[in-house]
């Protein structure tokens, strides 16, 4: 696999990842008239991940420190699966709420692993990171 095929792949995987953090907002709606609460209370589904993301990162970046790169994408990634698979097969609200929670922790971790993987895999090392890190 070339190098400039990896960067195209983690760009579109971080795509993925950022769109599905903001595109509930949409669908506020039918999720309140799905579960039976008001648009309100689905709005929470917002705040949650939120706070999540905003709480959790910051504990798994350090926690994972000193994790290889590679598998902490790859493990970030089934997490990131696993959190949509339960908005699939878990009917409720609450569950919805801990999927966006699995869903927070998982997006916190894949940028870094993104970055990492892909000035790994940019033949132009100096320019990639240039272009990310501004230096």
């Amino acid at each position: 696999m070339s190098g400039s095929f990896k960067i195209f792949l983690l760009a579109i995987i971080t795509f993925f990842v950022g769109t599905s953090e903001h595109v509930i907002a949409g669908f506020l709606d039918i999720i309140a008239k799905d579960t039976g609460f008001s648009i309100a209370t689905a709005g929470q589904l917002i705040s949650i991940f939120s706070l999540s993301y905003a709480i959790g990162t910051p504990i798994l970046i350090t926690l994972t420190s000193r994790m290889d790169r590679r598998k902490l994408l790859i493990g970030s990634l089934i997490t990131f699966v696993i959190g949509n698979a339960m908005v699939i097969f878990l009917p409720g609200f609450l569950p919805l709420l801990l999927s966006r929670i699995v869903l927070a922790l998982s997006a916190g971790d894949l940028p870094d692993g993104c970055h990492y993987n892909g000035y790994k895999a940019s033949s132009s090392r100096e320019n990639w990171q240039c272009h990310f890190y501004r230096r």
